[in-house]
């Protein structure tokens, strides 16, 4: 979702009631490659709130379900639900004993928890989105590789920098590390994407537009 798209949320759920979907994703948008200095594209804190708010309420109302990979989308569910519905994983809403019980333990953003990334040469990263080389197949076993203390990075949420270190949510969100590494070059550093974070998200904007006016003039020249 960015902010070419976000107008087309409801046109989207249509279709896909129309046509018989039953479920819809709605993708994060991560600043990987020179996704940065395209920040002008990213939704705001505020406006990726009103977002999730937005398609829980749909979801509830269309009777389908629909999934956004925002890690907030966790806390967002919980907070209208009442603490009656979770949403664990990039995958699944749901209200059962069950889902409830394990989501502080697999909530939230579920690079090097839940899943890693292996390129074609063997290298393994925490996340498709995250390219951090953390160790290759061709020297070492997965396990290894898995298990190496980079990875407890992502395990221990305690470890957690700004207000995703203090948020009462952070185990059922803990925010997306890959837009905290590509953003800041810190797994550890907050996601400004929350609405918790507004400040380091205005901070962000601050520090992209005085690249942007630095090298503006010799693009032009």
């Amino acid at each position: 979702m960015t902010k070419y798209n976000i107008h087309e949320v409801d046109k989207i759920l249509d279709l896909a009631q129309e046509i018989g979907v039953k479920r819809v994703v709605f993708f994060n948008f991560i600043p990987v490659g020179r996704g940065r200095e395209n920040l002008e594209i990213d939704l705001s804190p505020e406006e990726r709130e009103d977002f999730l708010r937005h398609v829980y309420k749909e979801m509830k109302r269309r009777k389908m379900e629909i999934i956004s990979t925002a890690p907030q989308y966790g806390r967002v569910v919980n907070q209208l639900s009442g603490g009656e519905d979770v949403s664990p994983t990039h995958f699944v809403v749901a209200n059962d004993p069950i889902t409830r019980e394990l989501t502080e333990f697999i909530g939230g953003c579920g690079a090097g928890r839940v899943y890693a990334a292996i390129e074609p040469e063997g290298t393994v990263t925490p996340c498709v989105f995250l390219p951090y080389p953390v160790g290759n197949l061709r020297t070492k076993s997965f396990w290894d590789i898995w298990m190496d203390p980079f990875m407890e990075n992502f395990r221990d949420r305690d470890r957690l920098e700004g207000f995703c270190g203090r948020c009462p949510y952070k185990l059922i969100c803990g925010g997306c590390r890959a837009r905290a590494y590509n953003y800041f070059g810190d797994v550890l550093a907050p996601d400004p994407g929350c609405i918790y974070n507004s400040a380091e998200w205005r901070k962000l904007q601050e520090d992209v537009l005085k690249i942007k006016v630095k090298v503006s003039p010799l693009v032009f020249k």
